[in-house]
């Protein structure tokens, strides 16, 4: 379908007030590669068994918990896709303990989005001598200067992931769709090419590869880009993060989603909306075709989900009941706030509309 233009209201309307209690997620798990891998399922209240959904599959970011990402860092992702009729699956990466005391003991989780175990890449190095090093997985043996991630097979992962849910719950298979914050939208950035198969469209939020390890889709599908100008933690322009790593740039991405073809360097001007107050503005590529790469911008934004206040939660380091016994540990979530808007989840789900096989 193309996306030559998405018409997005300044003044949709929010999830009112009835439509705040939504059903809980399920906790499931799936051994893969000789561990128990958890993930947590969400149902709108549509879902009947018989009628096909749309299936998101959403990806925390490092640190962060599957559970403690719909409640704190979106600011309940739930109630968008109750509104949108979406099923969402929330994987859990692996995760350790680190640090040498109870005081400075915390849950490290992270998704190996593809530069584990690398100093250099294609393009050089991923980050600086000076760049601060993260705690390694013990599992992983050394990951040297610069890498922060698991080393497991994520990918298999996600793939075992996916045929699960759709073997159990009634899915479109036209109409899956993946995305990530941060870290998970990494990982989203490293699934989408590899398994594009399997996708109608993936969306990244605050996150994307390493320069060298841009990737073009085995089939190419639409592509939605969302990041703040002031992020400093994944820079959006290429530029040396807060923390001493080089991401690639968004610009850089797009061009290498669409690589071969004329329409990837004529980027055109994409209507940005004003939602909340805030001023987006984005670009299209080849806006004509069937596989788009749209790249927005949230000058004020920084790392965080879009149209958040950023003011509480805003990491997901956190788990709600759930996921408590799994991690227990870990600190509860705070509910979503009511009065929270996140425009990115709007926008998200929106793009993703476009593309349903139904």
């Amino acid at each position: 379908m193309m996306l030559a233009a998405i018409a997005l209201s300044a003044c949709a309307p929010k999830p009112d007030a009835a439509s705040m209690a939504v059903a809980p997620m399920t906790r499931q798990a799936l051994e893969y590669d000789g561990l128990l891998r958890e993930f947590f399922v969400f149902l709108p209240s549509a879902y009947d068994g018989q009628t096909e959904f749309p299936l998101l599959v959403f990806m925390h970011g490092y640190g962060g918990t599957a559970t403690g990402t719909e409640a704190e860092v979106t600011q309940g992702l739930n109630f968008f896709a109750e509104k949108h009729g979406y099923v969402v699956v929330y994987p859990q990466g692996t995760w350790f303990k680190a640090g040498d005391t109870p005081e400075t003991r915390w849950t490290v989780t992270s998704w190996n989005h593809i530069s584990d175990g690398f100093d250099t890449g294609p393009a050089g190095p991923i980050c600086r001598i000076e760049a601060r090093v993260s705690p390694c997985p013990p599992e992983c043996g050394t990951c040297g200067q610069c890498g922060w991630t698991s080393c497991h097979d994520d990918v298999g992962f996600l793939r075992a992931l996916l045929q699960s849910v759709s073997s159990r719950y009634t899915v479109g298979s036209d109409s899956v769709f993946v995305a990530g914050f941060s870290n998970g939208a990494m990982m989203s950035n490293r699934i989408a090419c590899e398994a594009s198969e399997l996708f109608a469209a993936a969306a990244l939020i605050g996150g994307r590869l390493e320069p060298g390890f841009e990737c073009t889709p085995t089939r190419k599908i639409p592509l939605l880009q969302i990041n703040g100008g002031q992020d400093n933690t994944v820079p959006h322009d290429g530029r040396l993060s807060s923390d001493g790593y080089f991401y690639a740039s968004t610009q850089s991405i797009a061009a290498h989603w669409n690589d071969g073809e004329a329409c990837a360097a004529a980027l055109q001007d994409w209507r940005s909306p004003a939602i909340k107050g805030e001023a987006v503005s984005c670009t299209i590529a080849c806006g004509d075709t069937d596989h788009a790469a749209i790249d927005c911008l949230w000058p004020e934004g920084d790392h965080r989900w879009p149209g958040t206040p950023g003011t509480r939660g805003s990491n997901g380091y956190c788990v709600t009941g759930v996921q408590a016994a799994s991690m227990p540990e870990q600190a509860r979530c705070l509910a979503p706030d009511p009065a929270s808007e996140p425009w990115g989840s709007r926008l998200m789900f929106e793009f993703f509309d476009r593309q349903r096989g139904d």
